[in-house]
């Protein structure tokens, strides 16, 4: 008898402990021999397990007084992770942050360190692994009246490694919003933000070296600057130092998708903002992965089958090679033909050269999550209407997902099927789909945290194949603190 198969089996289905189980097998007059090994591999388990791995409890990251929001995290080279988040200890809000081990232990200061607790308002931030074991962090900040950006580097000690309040991203004394980074691939990172410099809202970049020195324009370059606005801009690396960005643009009557690429240098590789999609009707929140050639696939939300105004939008996506031919059909193809509501998508590559898409639609009662896999060609792999990653009862909403390091996905969402009469009771679950589109975990998903009150603004990455790290902001205490768990 293999009992190894059993135990795990077992725990995974009734959610009871090695100790239970060694209690039951005795009972049943289970041979000596076996129980022996039951009680070292109880022993050996309890440690080497961290047993704050788990949906109800979990490990806090920080649980300062005041709120905590907005965590990310990034890897910190050591198969653990570096979290960073929004701040209230201090009566104003800062940045602060935390490395946590692959055994969940707390390896920096409890509560986190300060990357930036200047005496004005820094906001929601974000993060990239520096390459050595580190972070860049960057965030908005408001020392200077309008919001600006900044930065700081720490490294594996938790050691800032730039000025001591962080250097400047952007300080032009106008409104910078909607920060997001990537790392440059070589320490470094980029940025791009929306920018009110000129009056209305453009898309602008900078590069910041491992140094913490800009490295473009003062004050970063403009990816476009158009009249009209732009929107949610959104990066991937073209491998070489520089960047693909995409966004959307309200400079016509209707919203279309562009995208520009920007090389190491900062040049702007193609000549004018490539149209990615200028069909009738509205297009807006596009996501954006590499293709792993120097292109970009990208998905976005489209009204052009909308009967109304903005009522119901479909998922449509194009590939866009590095020289920003576009290699599917004009204004892209349809990932979900079903004429429902499809929104809140997230991208991520499927490592076979194409990608995987989730997102919520209302096909049934409820917003449920579904997924989709295209490949490199444009065609669909799975069901032509999506499949089923949650449909549970209740409303379950804002699902992301990761690679699951194996041509399958990780895909985590808030979830609301224990709300109930007047008590709204978030929760966190998450589900791992193969590259076939079959569900590997229990239906409709595993819990990542069902604790009482709110649970927001969920982040993962994996860490192994098959497993991921969660991160997120929690209200089971007093105020909103920040916790994190492992799944796999």
């Amino acid at each position: 008898m293999n009992v190894i198969p059993v135990i795990s089996q077992l725990k995974y289905r009734f959610k009871v402990s090695i100790t239970e189980i060694v209690l039951s097998f005795f009972r049943r007059g289970i041979h000596s021999t076996i129980l022996i090994y039951l009680i070292l591999l109880l022993i050996c388990g309890q440690s080497t397990t961290n047993s704050d791995w788990d949906p109800k409890n979990n490990l806090p990251v920080c649980v300062a007084e005041n709120e905590q929001f907005f965590p990310v995290l990034t890897f910190d080279g050591n198969k653990g992770v570096i979290v960073t988040w929004r701040d209230g200890r201090n009566g104003n809000y800062d940045i602060y942050a935390q490395r946590i081990d692959i055994d969940g232990n707390i390896v920096w200061t409890p509560d986190g360190i300060p990357v930036c607790d200047q005496a004005a308002s820094q906001s929601a931030p974000t993060i990239v692994t520096d390459m050595k074991s580190g972070a860049i962090i960057v965030w908005g900040d408001t020392r200077n009246g309008s919001q600006d950006s900044f930065a700081q580097r720490v490294d594996a000690n938790g050691t800032k490694m730039w000025e001591a309040d962080g250097v400047s991203v952007c300080i032009e004394p106008t409104l910078q919003d909607d920060f997001t980074a990537i790392s440059d691939g070589n320490g470094g990172v980029i940025v791009v933000w929306e920018d009110w410099r000129s009056g209305n809202q453009d898309i602008y970049i900078q590069k910041i070296s491992s140094e913490g020195k800009a490295i473009w324009k003062n004050n970063g370059i403009a990816v476009v600057r158009n009249e009209g606005d732009q929107y949610d801009p959104a990066l991937i690396s073209d491998g070489k130092g520089g960047a693909i960005i995409v966004w959307w643009d309200i400079s016509t009557p209707d919203w279309n998708i562009y995208a520009q690429h920007i090389d190491s240098d900062s040049n702007l590789v193609w000549e004018s903002p490539n149209p990615v999609c200028t069909a009738d009707g509205h297009q807006g929140a596009p996501s954006i992965v590499t293709d792993g050639n120097g292109g970009a696939f990208c998905v976005w939300a489209d009204y052009r089958n909308d009967p109304n105004f903005l009522t119901s939008a479909q998922l449509f996506a194009q590939h866009i090679a590095a020289d920003g031919k576009h290699l599917w059909k004009k204004d892209g193809i349809q990932i979900c033909d079903l004429p429902v509501n499809q929104q809140q998508h997230h991208t991520v590559i499927d490592e076979k050269g194409g990608f995987i898409v989730t997102w919520w639609d209302d096909r049934d009662v409820f917003a449920d999550i579904y997924a989709q896999r295209v490949n490199v060609e444009g065609q669909i792999m799975w069901d032509k209407v999506g499949v089923p990653v949650c449909i549970e009862g209740g409303v379950q909403q804002n699902p992301m997902l990761i690679s699951d390091g194996a041509g399958g996905a990780i895909i985590y969402w808030l979830d609301y099927r224990e709300d109930f009469g007047n008590t709204t009771e978030d929760a966190i679950y998450a589900q791992r789909i193969d590259e076939n589109g079959t569900a590997l975990w229990q239906e409709n998903g595993i819990p990542v945290c069902n604790a009482e009150k709110e649970q927001i603004s969920p982040n993962a990455i994996s860490t192994s194949i098959g497993s991921a790290i969660v991160v997120w902001s929690d209200a089971r205490g007093n105020d909103h603190d920040i916790y994190i768990n492992r799944v796999q």
